[in-house]
């Protein structure tokens, strides 16, 4: 059978199902040594959109065409640095076919000696991985002059690399490398799609069952490590000149990062960064054309949940996988923050908003990938009309999670401001899990009412330029309209900030000399006027 693009689609496809239902048990792998508690579900979500951007290809396509396209999915929806390995293994891949007309066992064993070196990509691959991958690549020099179908070579390839997972589990703290297990699992689908054959699935998960019931002891997440408070994923067109300028800036940060890339045949490149770091902002790119500029907490919940040994388990296939229940962690409602103000970038995050700085028109699929949870239902806080715009294009082709419910509520928001205020008051919601679409009518019924409070307790109105301090008392009196007791001011690029302060601190003190002044103050650094809000406690 010649391999051509059915094998990929046909393993999006069982791998979306594979894992979604192993998320779970993935996820708390990555608790075992206090990481995240989140590869499970960023490959899920990653699998997810690599099915649905499979169905729109040619079965019959050259192998590659799947690949690139898998790629380009990946850059533009995938998450986690799990997605970003698969992408550039994917990439990896797809260069070294270059322009094979068909995919023999020759061509194919080149293909798979290159997965751990992408071209356009750069992984830090985990010590798993690359036993992994460097093992199966090993396993299929081994082979030397011979030549098997191209089914046994990729089933030699895969297997080694459950053997080399095997063997990268720590003996003494029985640590599995979850991303490890996630590429090892997608490597499983592949072999069972070009085999026709269920039962890897069946022994894959057998394996994990086995490793895991060594060692099994309850999930932990922790902080990240000093310089890794936040998530930013970027998305650049440019040269390659202004890949390498963004790759030194964050070098120079000591952030971590992985990348996916795509270079066509003009040298214009596309690439997808996942960058942890303390100092987001220092990591916006400063030459090419950023598609996406999206900020995340890296911090855990607050509330994990409490792990219970019971007699139930997380079985999967007729496997059980675990000895115990999934940890009950809360199931925090996704809010997304839009804004045009750098300088509210990480008091939204650490609202616990995903925040877009700058919304692109044309990364629907920015928000279509955010908007990814349990229940289905996101908040969108908008900042402007341009955002609100797309966010409304998106909303009315997503799918309701549950009869009445959209997959996107939007906020009343209408300046950044009003974004904080609604990211303050609903991010921080939660609903216990296992939360799901059954909770999906609850949680949005409590973020269209915490929303709803939020701005009705807070009024902003736009400073007048120049600073004039009768233009400033009339815009201080509309945002006083809510009754408010306290005040946010937010700088514009424009703007006098230790000046404007001053003058707004003094007249506030005018308007109620016995109380203390309550203002909070950002350099905001974006374009128009600056912003005041007055807010009731």
């Amino acid at each position: 059978m010649e391999l051509n693009a059915s094998a990929i689609i046909e393993a999006c496809r069982a791998g979306a199902e594979e894992a979604a239902r192993l998320a779970p048990f993935l996820d708390d792998l990555d608790g075992w040594d206090g990481a995240d508690c989140d590869t499970g579900s960023n490959g899920a979500a990653t699998m997810a959109a690599l099915e649905a951007a499979m169905d729109s290809l040619d079965p019959r396509a050259h192998l590659r065409d799947a690949l690139e396209a898998a790629v380009e999915t990946i850059i533009r929806r995938g998450l986690g640095h799990s997605g970003m390995a698969l992408g550039a293994i994917f990439e990896a891949w797809a260069g070294a076919l270059g322009d094979e007309p068909h995919v023999t066992p020759l061509a194919l064993r080149r293909m798979l000696a290159a997965s751990l070196t992408p071209v356009a990509s750069s992984i830090d691959w985990s010590d798993a991985l690359v036993e992994m991958l460097g093992g199966a690549v090993r396993e299929l020099e081994d082979l030397g002059a011979t030549l098997p179908e191209v089914e046994d070579v990729f089933s030699r390839f895969s297997s080694q690399a459950q053997i080399g997972l095997v063997e990268a589990t720590n003996e003494a703290t029985g640590r599995i490398d979850p991303g490890g297990a996630f590429i090892a699992l997608v490597l499983a689908c592949i072999d069972a799609s070009m085999r026709g054959d269920a039962g890897i699935l069946q022994s894959f998960t057998a394996m994990l069952a086995d490793l895991a019931e060594r060692h099994s002891r309850a999930p932990e997440a922790a902080s990240p490590p000093p310089g890794r408070d936040f998530t930013v994923d970027i998305i650049v067109e440019g040269t390659q000149e202004d890949l390498d300028a963004l790759l030194a800036r964050l070098g120079g940060l000591g952030a971590r990062l992985s990348y996916v890339g795509r270079v066509d045949l003009f040298g214009m490149g596309e690439w997808r960064l996942h960058v942890d770091t303390s100092a987001p902002l220092a990591a916006h790119p400063t030459s090419g054309q950023v598609i996406r500029f999206q900020v995340c907490d890296a911090r855990p919940d607050a509330q994990i949940g409490i792990d219970e040994l019971a007699d139930e388990g997380l079985s999967h296939r007729g496997v059980r996988l675990l000895q115990r229940r999934p940890m009950r962690r809360v199931e925090r409602a996704r809010v997304i923050a839009c804004t045009r103000a750098p300088g509210l970038v990480e008091d939204l995050a650490r609202a616990g908003a995903v925040v877009f700085l700058d919304l692109s028109s044309g990364d629907a699929a920015g928000i279509v990938s955010a908007a990814t949870s349990r229940t289905g239902v996101t908040l969108v806080a908008t900042c402007d009309e341009a955002s609100a715009s797309l966010v409304g294009t998106v909303a009315s082709v997503l799918p309701s999670p549950a009869p009445g419910v959209p997959a996107i509520l939007r906020a009343g928001s209408r300046d950044d401001l009003d974004v904080l205020a609604v990211a303050r008051a609903c991010a921080p919601l939660f609903v216990p899990q296992p939360g799901g679409v059954e909770a999906a009518p609850t949680l949005a019924r409590m973020l269209r009412d915490g929303a709803h409070d939020a701005l009705a307790s807070c009024a902003s109105a736009p400073l007048p330029p120049g600073g004039d301090p009768e233009g400033i008392a009339e815009a201080l009196a509309e945002a006083s309209r809510s009754g408010g007791d306290s005040w946010r001011l937010l700088i514009s690029r424009d703007d006098d900030g230790p000046y404007t302060v001053a003058t707004v601190r003094q007249l506030l003190s005018t308007r109620d000399a016995s109380s203390t002044i309550d203002l909070e103050t950002w350099d905001g650094g974006q374009s128009g006027p600056s912003l005041v809000a007055g807010c009731a406690s």
